[in-house]
């Protein structure tokens, strides 16, 4: 199901067709297909990996367009994008959404609307929210298939996602370890945890969210929970100045932390986890 929002104008629906081509062809993230009479213009985001189209038509695709007041003037140029994305993203698609409300004096409307209204980023983020969870009660079967993880820690994963580009030039990424992130879950639950790995012996960064370590010493494998890591190792989990939660263990301290990953016990896992993408996760 996509999740849709249209453009309109007051008193007229006149705007400059040629400066909102000149607009999306700057983007790089952007691209143009022509179906029939409408153009497609197709954000997709490259590191994030979610789309959202942008798309001017030759007619109205407004349902009930008479219902509103005829002062706004439909411009056959609407937003849709899927309803199950996760938060974080659709905050980026409505930051270029509200660009061209402001470059070109848009108004918006939705279907759960009695009117076109100024566009509100933070009232439209609301809407889609709420039709974001209307869907989940509608379609449980299908949001039963995903794994989720709950829209601040998720928002936290996709903000270092796009932050670790920006890290492995600030630290570099030769001498200390940039960590990625991994996913897991049990057959049992729909909760995912964020995972990361460490060889036990390169300075490394520890990422917002993560739930569990995997110490990957080929003698001395073992998953550990971050948090009881934490209690242990806390003084030796230093913040990066700048960058939020994001931590880092210094090569002044790594034989510290191994030290207590070694000699300490940790409570084992006491389920089976499986592996899965960042894709089959949902934060509703």
């Amino acid at each position: 199901m996509l999740f849709k929002f249209y453009y309109l104008k007051e008193g007229t629906r006149i705007f400059d067709r040629t400066d909102l081509l000149t607009y999306f062809q700057a983007n790089p993230n952007i691209s143009i297909e022509k179906r029939g009479e409408e153009r497609d213009f197709i954000f997709h985001h490259p590191i994030l990996d979610f789309t959202a189209h942008f798309i001017l038509s030759s007619k109205s695709a407004i349902p009930h367009l008479e219902r509103l007041d005829p002062k706004y003037y439909d411009v056959n140029f609407r937003v849709e994008f899927d309803i199950k994305l996760p938060t974080y993203c659709v905050e980026l698609i409505l930051d270029i959404a509200e660009e061209l409300a402001k470059i070109f004096k848009f108004v918006v409307y939705n279907e759960s609307y009695e009117n076109a209204v100024p566009f509100r980023k933070n009232a439209l983020a609301k809407t889609f929210e709420i039709w974001k969870n209307a869907y989940k009660n509608k379609n449980e079967e299908e949001v039963a298939s995903y794994s989720r993880i709950d829209p601040t820690s998720l928002s936290q994963i996709y903000n270092y996602i796009l932050r670790k580009p920006k890290l492995e030039v600030l630290l570099d990424k030769n001498k200390i370890q940039i960590s990625d992130y991994f996913f897991m879950r049990t057959d049992r639950s729909r909760t995912a945890f964020v995972c990361m790995s460490w060889d036990g012996n390169t300075p490394f960064i520890i990422p917002p969210g993560i739930d569990i370590l995997y110490y990957s010493e080929p003698k001395n494998q073992k998953y550990i929970a971050m948090d009881e890591l934490s209690s242990k190792a806390d003084k030796f989990l230093k913040p990066i100045d700048g960058y939020g939660s994001i931590k880092m263990v210094d090569g002044k301290s790594v034989n510290k932390v191994k030290k207590i990953i070694t000699k300490n016990k940790f409570a084992p896992l006491t389920v089976e986890l499986k592996e899965i993408n960042l894709n089959e996760i949902l934060d509703i």
